[in-house]
């Protein structure tokens, strides 16, 4: 597969995908970012799925079902962008998933954070892992695809599958 505007981006299954965690991202900028990352996936040649979030006065009628069902997503993604910096029990959680089921993980962090965030962490001794820090959603967007088409993490990626 290749990518217009892209000739030199890795070639990538038709099957493969990601699972974005986007637990971090606040209410207001949340819908611009996840479609700054789903576009940089895609133009990576990923598909980014995520778990759909719970929203204020969502109710889930089993929470062991969906703790369950954001397991299998993130044990079966290809890759996971994580959304860090953030305070968000759910992403630390779906972070905890990807490390155990030895998933690839890109932690992206808009703007600056302590160092010593459990994300960072659990990240920087990681050696599947990589942090991308930006300003803008629009800048961690591209640093997301210039990532996702390093020739050394799409090894890191196959190798992991």
């Amino acid at each position: 597969m290749s990518f217009e505007g892209q000739p030199d981006a890795p070639e990538v299954d038709e099957a493969s995908w990601i699972y974005l965690s986007i637990g971090a991202v606040g209410e207001s900028a949340a819908d611009f970012v996840v479609e700054e990352l789903k576009e940089a996936c895609a133009s990576s040649g990923w598909t980014a799925v995520s778990h759909p979030p719970l929203g204020q006065g969502s109710k889930v009628a089993d929470p062991g079902q969906y703790f369950a069902s954001v397991s299998h997503a993130v044990e079966h993604a290809d890759a996971v962008v994580a959304m860090i910096g953030g305070k968000d029990d759910m992403a630390d959680a779906e972070l905890t998933l990807a490390f155990s089921h030895g998933r690839p993980v890109v932690g992206v962090q808009i703007g600056e954070a302590s160092l010593d965030t459990k994300a960072r962490m659990l990240l920087s001794d990681y050696e599947r892992a990589r942090i991308v820090t930006c300003t803008t959603p629009s800048e961690c967007a591209v640093s997301l695809r210039e990532t996702l088409s390093d020739p050394a993490f799409v090894e890191t990626i196959r190798q992991s599958a």
